[in-house]
């Protein structure tokens, strides 16, 4: 998200650390000030006084319609079609504390259709040092969040990656349980190096977000969410280099969790998932046009110790794997087109997945799906963002045809959303 308050802070535009004044894409700065702990600039407070207010807001507001919101029953698929919505609005807390820690928090309450929950956003919390050996610099970071790659820098993995957005009311793809599934779920301590600002590295471990992570997740129903059994591990590695107006990295990725088949009865056997990924990103940051391209490959192996005996999945063991490959055209500060495509593949797993017809038939029971994102944004002002976003599918489910068992194609789940962010 773009804080208006680290404009504040730094004295910066917005366009400074996103590309465009896009947010939330990063520029090689926007990068390296969140990886220095959102240290830069001044704080809130001194000796001098009050400086400038650390908090925020945002709003986002829209309206979606989709191609076919009904199946042939007539029953409702895609709720709300047409109708102007106010999606969710957050407070924010985004400064520096010192000259090596800050925080990025949000709080607010979600359009849940029907009714209104609270909820808390991202939490991102760092402290920092710099160390120079001999002729070199090392970044060593402290992060403690509440999301799986919410910590990451790059827009190439789940937390950052296009689209950045989404219209609550449009259906997704199937996805990793545990990059997708976990945020405001969680909670985590991890410590990362950067060497010379072109090597990371970084260790992280998650822990359920009640008791000392509970002040990361408020309005988290626990025996609602996935429930983590002890602490699961995630890793990070990139190196990043750039020549000019152009940066590139290539990067890799990992989780390995165990996770309670049912979050109110926390015992007995688990369902334990490895996550494996590999990213990469080109951007060429011109004085009035800049390119970002992004790709990302996440593979998962899925093991339902726990969900199998229950009958809540029909293996003993799945997989799923996706692939995200998306760019970004911003002319200058005012203009930004991008398009995506998404290819998701897996085992089969009728519990998970399974279609079947009014006569009991089953249809399919995979989760592959094919679609596509083309999106055009509109910076009003720097805190003023409009969006039209398109999101097609070719297949669902395993499906070209039929998806729901009574007719309904794939690109009867397609949807148009326009909508408008406001961030002060």
């Amino acid at each position: 998200y773009g804080l208006p308050s680290y404009a504040r802070q730094t004295g910066q535009r917005c366009a400074a650390c996103h590309v465009g004044g896009n947010w939330p894409q990063l520029t090689p700065w926007g990068r390296f000030f969140k990886l220095a702990g959102y240290s830069a600039g001044k704080t809130f407070i001194d000796r001098e006084g009050f400086q400038y207010a650390p908090v925020g807001g945002l709003v986002r507001t829209g309206v979606t319609w989709a191609a076919q919101p009904t199946n042939s029953q007539g029953q409702t698929v895609i709720a709300h079609n047409g109708n102007p919505e106010l999606y969710d609005a957050f407070g924010e807390l985004g400064t520096k504390f010192t000259d090596w820690s800050g925080i990025f928090l949000e709080y607010g309450v979600n359009n849940t259709f029907p009714g209104w929950k609270g909820v808390e956003g991202p939490v991102d919390i760092r402290a920092t040092h710099f160390f120079h050996p001999g002729n070199h610099e090392l970044l060593a970071g402290f992060d403690m969040n509440n999301a799986p790659t919410l910590q990451d820098v790059w827009n190439t993995i789940p937390a950052w990656t296009f689209p950045f957005y989404g219209s609550p009311q449009a259906p997704g793809a199937p996805a990793s349980v545990i990059m997708n599934t976990l945020p405001n779920a969680v909670g985590s301590i991890g410590a990362y190096a950067l060497f010379d600002r072109h090597i990371y590295a970084e260790v992280s471990m998650y822990h359920v977000g009640n008791d000392f992570f509970r002040f990361m997740n408020g309005g988290t129903a626990f025996n609602k969410v996935p429930y983590l059994h002890n602490w699961s591990p995630y890793w990070r590695a990139y190196w990043t280099t750039d020549k000019g107006p152009n940066v590139w990295m290539a990067g890799s990725f990992g989780m390995q969790a165990g996770i309670y088949p049912n979050s109110a009865v926390r015992s007995g056997p688990t369902n334990n998932f490895y996550d494996t990924g590999f990213d990469a990103q080109y951007q060429h940051l011109g004085d009035s046009r800049k390119l970002t391209v992004r790709a990302a490959y996440i593979y998962e192996q899925q093991h339902w110790w726990g969900s199998y005996p229950l009958g809540t999945s029909a293996v003993p063991k799945s997989n799923i794997k996706t692939v995200d490959i998306s760019g970004s055209y911003a002319l200058g500060d005012k203009w930004t087109f991008s398009a995506a495509y998404l290819l998701t593949n897996g085992t089969s797993n009728a519990a998970l997945y399974g279609v079947s017809d009014p006569n009991g038939n089953l249809l399919s029971s995979k989760p592959n799906t094919t679609g596509y994102t083309l999106e055009i944004d509109r910076t009003l002002t720097q805190n003023i963002l409009a969006m039209v976003q398109y999101k097609g599918f070719s297949k669902f489910n395993g499906l070209s045809n039929n998806i729901d068992g009574l007719g309904r194609k794939p690109y009867d789940n397609n949807t148009l959303w326009i909508n408008l962010f406001f961030a002060f």
